[in-house]
């Protein structure tokens, strides 16, 4: 004689419960904006360096003023 177990058609057909998924963090109004530490030149990608308030791409010798942005 046979143990009849009656759970085991529930088993059999359980479904898992679904995860809920976390909620995203809130974005912030306002980002900081980095300032560059190192200028890269916008036509060849050179290191640009500072001279004078003038910002000067050695390469192609293409100049920006340090407060443009």
């Amino acid at each position: 004689m046979s143990h009849f177990d009656p759970s085991w058609c529930a088993r059999l057909h359980a479904r898992p419960e679904p995860v809920p998924e976390p909620e995203p963090a809130p974005r912030p109004l306002f980002q900081k904006r980095e300032i560059p530490s190192v200028h890269e030149c916008e036509l060849c990608g050179t290191v640009m360096f500072d001279h004078n308030c003038k910002i000067i791409c050695p390469n192609c010798g293409y100049k920006r003023d340090c407060s443009d942005p």
